[in-house]
């Protein structure tokens, strides 16, 4: 079976079990710092869950520590059942997925919006007032820099990106131009 189906299959049970005891928003909070601190390190995480030598109680606690405090009851024992199942490797793509259909229950949109400079949360909130105001939902924002941007911010909505950055207009001018 593929990491697709795998993922979607366990995230649909975890999402189902997170409704009826009415903790799917503690979940996705739960899931949401994991995946947040799992993308930092990825291949670290990928290589100590996959490594047979690794104790089951050693990658629990990994897991628990890539979560970080409170950790929902659900989540401890859904974590403990994906061990016992030796699907442990696949607990970032089963995060995401779950994330993904907690949003899309909830009328919640992802965006992310990167800068050149770091910017105030004055300015993040007036960013996400927008969205909520243009797309008539909640918004989960992540904000993040990169200097390469030069000036501006680009803003990644779902699938769609805005981009008002510098960098992004000098490319536009440099296509226009064939250059």
């Amino acid at each position: 079976m593929d990491n697709g189906k795998i993922s979607v299959r366990y995230a649909r049970a975890l999402f189902h079990q997170a409704v009826n005891e009415q903790c799917a928003a503690e979940v996705y909070a739960c899931l949401t710092r994991l995946s947040a601190n799992y993308a930092k390190a990825i291949e670290q995480f990928n290589e100590i869950l996959s490594n047979p030598m690794i104790s089951d109680e050693e990658k629990l606690k990994l897991l628990h520590t890539a979560i970080g405090e409170p950790i929902h009851p659900c989540v401890a024992r859904f974590l403990e059942f994906l061990i016992a199942k030796n699907r442990e490797n696949k607990v970032l793509l089963i995060a995401l997925k779950y994330q993904e259909m907690y949003r899309k229950a909830n009328n919640i949109l992802r965006a992310d919006v990167t800068t050149a400079m770091a910017v105030d949360d004055t300015t993040l909130e007036q960013i996400r007032a927008f969205v909520e105001q243009n797309y008539h939902c909640a918004v989960d924002m992540y904000a993040k820099v990169d200097p390469s941007l030069i000036g501006g911010f680009t803003l990644d909505i779902e699938h769609e990106r805005m981009d008002a950055s510098v960098a992004g207009q000098l490319n536009k001018l440099k296509k226009e131009l064939n250059l």
